[in-house]
């Protein structure tokens, strides 16, 4: 389905096929090590299935190669967890679950596969679609088996995410009036039982049942090569490693822990100073090793929105946004696989989030972009608005409200039951105190923003025409989302993509293309490399068009799998 205006480029990627040594390169990651019959490495170890990356799949590829007998390394550059663990714990998942049917919420995989053919179009096939969506309740069935609590408890009302006490809920556009005319709404966002964010919750319990089952993990190790033989097959992986149990691990440890907190996306400065100084502690208290691969390597090691020259390389749009994901989020995983001659795509796409709710009133004021049009029906996801600005506004919006939304913002946004104020309530005042403009008139507040004073006229005119009437827009929306601008002074807060006192959080779609089947990364003629697996955000997935909230939780999950079981045949 297009959006109103969304012309989608459906060409080419700017992926290319990069080498390592390429201007372009931009990572650690070296050329392969070519074994040769009397030139093997003195392996330091070795396993079945070796694994680069212990995020969500990661440990769920792990959990699957050890349940199909095989021994398992996972290397992780810290100690576990990746962008999973600072996640919220919500894993996208429909179909008829069990938690949707204790919920009374009607779904089936058919409608769930109509629902998210909108979001995913052509990222992957229909028959990987299907497969997604159809074994989507034995996904949760499985990770309960693993451990993992979900709740059956729905959200009350639309929102970024759910409250403690609430599990369930439209993560997504499920809800919002385009998407319903072709899907039944049904609720597939289920967050992780727990307090708070609970990717934590999440991936330490996935971490302690891989554990429990046999895992091995070598924690602070960078793999910066892998090994292949002369026909091309992936023998193992090249590494340096910190000692666990050193000063210099400790170090890291504090760093890549102190890199996780809120701090990180309200100072990007900072979390670049955190990245450096977490490199200087492993170079010199590191030391060279490698382990064999008997059956495969998994690349599992995450995107690579840490890594602001690809971003700017790959996706220049989003160049100015605020980064969000782990340390280890820095592409390392996909240069390791175009290093053997695997190829990428869609590493332009990026979802960028401008998320409104709550505070609920913000939705019911019109997003233009920067002359005044309006842009987007303002109850869609965050995902969906964050797209818009980005590709069809040239990064540049507002949201326009009035007085009377004005204060009911400030009231909405304060902190209270209900609501997550450090991620909700605390960004949307700072943009509204901060980051807005005021006009007695709407010619005036346009002048300001740099706007066209008619076109911004019209759009507000047009809204308050058919504000009363959801099907009477052009951008249909919920009528609970609906008001009438007409109590002056007027406000416009800048939603622009690089406005650093509303940040826009962001994250990496796309990687190395794999067969759907296997999970097997495919090199530039189509066939599979031997002995070489990709999932999670180092591969194109599901969520690999359009992110909603979940999705990529539940791609890596789903994808991490594949590859596990895969590799270990």
């Amino acid at each position: 389905m297009q959006l109103p205006g969304d012309q989608r480029d459906t060409g080419t990627s700017r992926s290319g096929n990069l080498q390592p040594g390429d201007p372009e390169w931009h990572s650690r990651v070296q050329s392969p090590l070519r074994l040769s019959a009397e030139d093997e490495p003195v392996w330091l170890d070795q396993a079945d299935v070796v694994i680069i990356g212990l995020g969500g799949a990661g440990v769920c590829a792990a959990i699957e190669a050890l349940d199909a007998g095989c021994s398992v390394i996972a290397i992780d550059r810290f100690s576990g967890g990746g962008a999973t663990r600072m996640s919220g714990g919500v894993v996208y998942a429909g179909g008829g679950t069990s938690m949707q049917r204790d919920a009374n919420v009607e779904d089936d995989p058919g409608n769930m596969r109509r629902y998210l053919k909108l979001e995913v179009e052509n990222a992957v096939s229909d028959t990987t679609l299907d497969r997604f969506c159809e074994t989507s309740p034995g996904l949760i069935d499985w990770l309960e088996r693993q451990g993992v609590r979900f709740g059956s408890s729905l959200a009350p009302e639309k929102t970024s995410y759910p409250a403690d006490g609430h599990y369930l809920y439209f993560s997504g556009n499920e809800a919002q009036a385009l998407y319903a005319k072709q899907a039944r709404p049904a609720q597939r966002g289920h967050r992780t039982f727990g307090k708070g964010l609970t990717g934590k919750i999440l991936f330490d319990t996935l971490r302690a049942t891989a554990v429990r089952k046999g895992l091995r993990i070598y924690s602070y190790t960078e793999v910066n090569r892998l090994a292949v033989s002369e026909s091309g097959a992936v023998e193992g992986v090249i590494f340096e490693r910190v000692d666990p149990a050193s000063r210099a691990a400790r170090r890291i440890d504090m760093l890549q822990r102190s890199f996780a907190r809120s701090t990180t996306l309200l100072f990007p400065k900072l979390g670049e100073k955190l990245k450096q100084r977490a490199a200087a502690a492993a170079h010199g208290n590191s030391v060279a090793g490698a382990i064999a691969a008997k059956k495969g390597v998994i690349l599992a090691a995450g995107g690579f929105i840490q890594n602001r020259e690809m971003v700017r390389h790959y996706a220049p749009k989003y160049s100015g946004a605020t980064p969000l994901g782990s340390m280890g989020c820095d592409g390392s995983g996909i240069r390791l696989g175009q290093s053997v001659g695997a190829v990428v795509d869609r590493m332009e796409r990026i979802s960028a989030w401008r998320q409104f709710l709550p505070p609920k009133a913000l939705a019911q004021g019109i997003v233009v972009d920067g002359q005044g049009r309006r842009l987007i029906a303002e109850d869609s996801y965050g995902g969906t608005t964050g797209y818009m600005i980005a590709e069809k506004a040239a990064g540049r919006a507002f949201i326009i409200i009035d007085r009377a939304l004005y204060w009911q913002v400030i009231r909405q946004a304060m902190p209270g039951k209900g609501k997550l104020f450090r991620i909700q309530g605390a960004p949307a005042l700072m943009a509204l105190l901060l980051s807005s403009h005021r006009g007695r008139t709407l010619a005036e507040l346009a002048r300001k923003c740099g706007m066209d004073p008619r076109l911004l006229e019209n759009s507000v005119a047009h809204y308050n025409d058919g504000s009363a009437d959801a099907e009477g827009d052009t951008f249909r929306k919920d009528p609970a989302y609906t008001a009438t601008l007409d109590h002056p002074p007027f406000h416009a807060i800048d939603i622009s993509i690089d406005n650093r006192r509303y940040l826009c959080p962001t994250i990496s779609l796309g990687g190395i293309v794999v067969d759907e089947g296997t999970g097997q990364a495919l090199g530039a003629s189509g066939l599979p490399i031997p002995r070489l697996y990709a999932a999670g955000r180092n591969a194109i997935g599901i969520s690999s068009n359009h992110y909603i909230s979940g999705l990529s939780l539940a791609d890596c999950l789903f994808s991490g799998r594949t590859a596990g079981k895969t590799a270990s045949n």
